[in-house]
């Protein structure tokens, strides 16, 4: 298989992907405010608001097999998991925890992905009550 095939074979996974999460954040009802692909220890900035439900959706779209993912505010963490992506028994579906947070304000989201490969991380302010 050619190298502009298995491009044509990822963007399409991608596109499927992406599809998916975003139906699926149609009918929970929520709003994306955060949106990134990361295939690289990363670090975003995004504004949280207390009193707010919000999910951490992680896509595996191609590899890695484990990521980190922090949500902080200074030495305050309102988030912090390591998500094994790869299951042996078959697919991986949207992984989204719930969280909140205790203050207003900009937070940092850092993302860490513990070997090669690509996903797609979301924040989303939730309907559904925590």
């Amino acid at each position: 298989m050619s190298e502009k095939q298995k491009g044509s074979i990822n963007l399409k996974e991608i596109c499927i992907i992406l599809l998916i999460t975003t139906v699926i954040s149609f009918l929970e009802g929520g709003k994306c405010i955060f949106s990134e692909t990361v295939s690289t220890e990363s670090d975003f900035q995004v504004d949280l608001r207390e009193s707010v439900n919000y999910q951490l959706w992680v896509v595996d779209l191609i590899g890695p097999e484990k990521i980190s993912v922090r949500i902080s505010k200074g030495s305050y963490v309102a988030f912090e998991d390591t998500f094994t992506l790869m299951h042996p028994e078959g697919d991986y579906l949207p992984y989204h925890p719930r969280f909140s947070v205790k203050g207003n304000g900009t937070y940092q989201v850092h993302v860490k992905p513990i070997d090669s490969g690509t996903v797609s991380l979301k924040i989303i302010k939730s309907r559904i009550q925590i």
